[in-house]
């Protein structure tokens, strides 16, 4: 028998042993979690983790920051169809635009919004200045009229926008809140992002990266904030797990191997077989 022929033998033997066995029997629940705390704990894994971390983004984002061509040029034309139809059909969830359209910074900018706007419509129509027009008064003492109408009035006028603005900032949100979810205005809202996306499709992929300094910053931080989210306890959910499906069979959540897979898989463990160390497993009694 050949090793490839060994190998695939193992490898049929294995699959079937593995679906037949329930999650709690492959895997205990006490054994799961003293194994995630027994990682959790240990610097020198973290430690060897860094600089493999930090060489593969690195290698990954060179590659990235070279790439001139288009997003959409990396993409068959089905799937940016589909990506566009992505966004375009990516209707925002209620509670989560009322919740950030509600926030002090929105309502803060609007504020701003509205009053830079106002007070622009005003500079423009020169009330001012038709107001001293009408006064009987010329030359030096009309400007000097003028400039002491416009300070005193704009003064003025300036409390009284920003204090009716005061008011009227989380009225105007609430008016904002209605428009962009209306049923009515939906379908600008969904062209306008498929617009977006057609743009991002457009620019050169190194343009959609956020500057050198900021991915440095993810960079250096990376293992530390994957060791951060391991501390949180899992006990909870790793509860709900097994309660849930502890008793259920592997083969439920076993992808099966395709033809090529298994013949890909079974070629590399014959050359493993072929070895010294696969030869003196071969000859340990019970292993075939």
């Amino acid at each position: 028998m050949t090793d490839v022929a060994r190998a695939e033998r193992l490898i049929d033997a294995l699959e079937g042993w593995l679906g037949q066995e329930p999650l709690q029997a492959l895997l205990p629940q006490a054994e799961l979690t003293a194994l995630l705390d027994e990682a959790r704990r240990d610097d020198a894994v973290w430690e060897r983790l860094r600089p493999r971390v930090d060489e593969v983004w690195r290698r990954l984002e060179d590659r990235l920051r070279g790439e001139e061509r288009p997003a959409r040029a990396l993409l068959s034309e089905r799937a940016a169809q589909q990506l566009l139809d992505a966004f375009e059909a990516a209707d925002p969830d209620p509670e989560a635009v009322r919740t950030f359209l509600r926030s002090p910074a929105i309502e803060a900018m609007l504020g701003s919004i509205l009053y830079a706007g106002i007070t622009e419509f005003i500079k423009r129509a020169d009330l001012f200045g038709n107001l001293v027009n009408r006064l009987p008064v010329i030359g030096p003492i009309r400007k000097k009229v003028m400039a002491v109408v416009s300070e005193e009035v704009e003064q003025r006028l300036e409390a009284k926008i920003k204090g009716f603005l005061g008011g009227f900032s989380g009225k105007a949100v609430e008016r904002m809140i209605q428009f962009v979810l209306s049923e009515d205005n939906r379908p600008g809202f969904r062209a306008a992002r498929r617009r977006l996306g057609a743009h991002l499709l457009d620019r050169p992929l190194t343009s959609l990266l956020p500057a050198p300094e900021t991915t440095a910053g993810w960079r250096e931080r990376a293992v530390d904030e994957a060791r951060a989210a391991a501390l949180r306890s899992e006990q909870g959910w790793i509860a709900d797990v097994y309660a849930d499906h502890g008793a259920d069979r592997a083969e439920r959540w076993m992808l099966p191997l395709s033809p090529r897979g298994r013949r890909l898989l079974a070629e590399a463990l014959g050359r493993f077989l072929a070895t010294d160390a696969g030869r003196a497993w071969l000859d340990e009694p019970g292993a075939e």
